[in-house]
């Protein structure tokens, strides 16, 4: 099956007023019908060399989506760089297409450029992309998908690369179309969804999970553009009730954004009561965002199983397992003392979303649910044994139909293929049959012959310090020394810089005591383009002194003392 194919069917069964809306605040909405999207594409696509790989350089959804299509009418391979501001700026930007273009030998890839992005001229092939729809002619008819499908490569995807360098996977025709027919099954899909999006399309989830999920079902697409999401929060929860949306997606950050970013007054008239699903993934999943959205917009018609965390990642093409839509979801109580891999667990209670929080000093984890029709999860402890125990920590491990072809090696143009059984890299248990994700394996700090999750750390030092845990950074100063201090980095602080004495008690008899608390007024934590922390950055960035943090403060000293010099602007 090629994937062009299978949309170009769905598409011709569809309603004829179905398609993509490009919204934008301020501007008329513009709407383009599949079919007319399509024979769009097909002609931008008969000015792209065929059999290329296909760099898209864009910062509005409209061109980057007729560019990915076009690439696929060209028999290519498209692959979408991240925008200028994702990027930290023009010139950051500028580079990181001439990188990206130089993995690939000579005549091997085009660059599809947005007009007016950047004033730097790229050697040819380069195809200008309009920006405004109709500057884009379209076809008379509706061709034929232009080269195979089944396990031929479909796209390029980057990695969000949180643990080190990005890398470009490859993903199949087939793969693609299995997940988005296992995500309509676990979605509970119909023929009356309605899909709104604010993701950005270089990332999986915005791409797959929103994007070619809309198309491959022909469902009405409303797309925003991630900075207005960041700007003007509420505008989701606007478009989502303006549009009937049934199906919506992000990262724990953007539900986190929208519920402490948005001002009642800002929601005055939302009707999300045609919401589905809402699903929340791609980073650790926290009880405090999914209470606190929950809870805002409840008033709003928000339905108690509408939030569906899950689990998935782009080497298995985006989703691997999901909650049930409808149920409410439920979480356990994880002791963070003592997670080895292969031991078993200490739960230390339960609870269901919307009810009042077990007390005590566990971690609440949510439940990903099953895996997605087509593919296996399983666990294996360090030796590589399975573990099929509930309660036993584990790295979670894929197979299936979903799981990509591999890495690309872009000097040979073919994908390096994973091995059978995916090492996910995760670490996970089974409680009642349903999966559990607790922490990426390279994320975990070992002291003593004892491990401890970062993001369980982060949940820690944020309650004591009453701050957002996305906004905190716990890692080790230094890897190779196992007395190096355990640090914990706060971003956007507004410029207190102190911690009490009660405080600094509390980080000292946490069971991995921090010893240093850096303090910053604005975002400095280095992340991928996808949001996720990377805590091999971050590390380098304090040894190298460029880590721009105001204050430094360390917890066995009186509160408000500096140890050693800050680090500065």
């Amino acid at each position: 099956m090629n994937f062009l194919d299978a949309v170009r069917d769905a598409v011709r069964d569809a309603d004829p007023g179905s398609g993509v809306h490009f919204l934008s605040p301020g501007r008329p909405e513009v709407f383009l019908s599949y079919d007319r999207f399509l024979r769009t594409s097909a002609l931008l696509g008969r000015k792209l060399p065929e059999d290329r790989v296909v760099v898209i350089a864009a910062d509005d959804q409209l061109p980057t989506l007729q560019a990915f299509f076009a690439a696929l009418w060209a028999g290519g391979r498209p692959l979408i760089l991240p925008s200028p501001r994702a990027l930290g700026g023009e010139e950051a930007f500028r580079r990181h297409i001439e990188r990206t273009l130089a993995m690939f030998p000579p005549g091997q890839a085009v660059l599809a450029l947005q007009e007016g992005l950047t004033e730097t001229e790229f050697p040819d092939p380069v195809v200008m992309l309009p920006r405004e729809a109709d500057r884009y002619d379209a076809l008379d008819f509706l061709p034929a998908a232009a080269g195979p499908g089944g396990d031929a490569v479909a796209f390029l995807q980057a990695t969000s690369a949180s643990t080190g360098d990005s890398k470009l996977l490859a993903v199949s025709h087939a793969n693609v179309c299995a997940n988005l027919r296992a995500l309509y099954v676990s979605l509970h899909a119909g023929h009356d969804d309605r899909v709104v999006s604010w993701l950005p399309l270089f990332h999986d989830m915005g791409l797959v999970g929103m994007g070619l999920l809309s198309f491959f079902h022909a469902w009405p697409l409303y797309m925003m553009k991630p900075t207005d999401f960041i700007v003007r929060p509420h505008l989701w929860a606007q478009a989502l009730s303006t549009y009937r949306g049934t199906i919506t997606a992000a990262p724990n950050f953007g539900y986190d954004h929208a519920h402490r970013a948005v001002d009642p007054g800002e929601l005055e008239g939302c009707d999300l009561s045609a919401l589905r699903c809402a699903v929340i993934g791609a980073e650790p999943i926290r009880l405090t965002t999914m209470a606190g959205f929950h809870r805002a917009y409840t008033p709003y018609g928000l339905r108690d199983g509408s939030l569906i965390p899950s689990y998935g990642m782009a080497e298995s093409t985006l989703a691997s397992s999901m909650w049930t839509p409808g149920e409410t979801p439920r979480y356990v109580v994880v002791d963070p003392v003592g997670l080895e891999s292969g031991a078993s667990l200490r739960l230390l209670g339960e609870g269901l979303l919307g009810e009042e929080p077990p007390a005590g000093p566990g971690i609440p984890v949510f439940s990903v649910g099953r895996a997605l029709d087509g593919l296996t999860v399983t666990l294996i402890d360090e030796e590589s044994r399975p573990v099929e125990a509930e309660g036993v920590l584990g790295e979670i491990i894929l197979r299936g139909t979903s799981v990509a072809l591999g890495r690309l090696d872009p000097a040979t143009g073919s994908p390096e293929p994973f091995p059978e059984g995916l090492p996910t890299g995760d670490l996970g248990f089974w409680h009642r049959d349903e999966l559990f994700v607790l922490e990426r394996r390279k994320h975990v700090i070992i002291r003593q012959g004892r491990n401890h999750l970062a993001t369980l750390l982060e949940e820690q030092v944020s309650r004591i310090l009453d701050h957002p845990a996305h906004e905190i950074i716990v890692f080790e100063a230094d890897i190779h020394d196992p007395a190096s201090d355990i640090t914990a980095l706060v971003e956007h602080d507004g410029g207190a810089h102190e911690l009490t004495a009660h405080q600094a008690r509390q980080l000292r008899l946490l069971d991995l005591p921090v010893d240093v608390v850096l303090f910053a007024r604005r975002r400095v934590i280095p992340r991928t383009t996808s949001g996720k922390k990377r805590y091999h950055t971050t590390r380098q960035r304090l040894s190298d002194g460029s880590l721009k943090a105001e204050r430094t403060l360390r917890t066995l000293l009186e509160p408000t003392a500096p140890h050693g010099p800050s680090h500065r602007e």
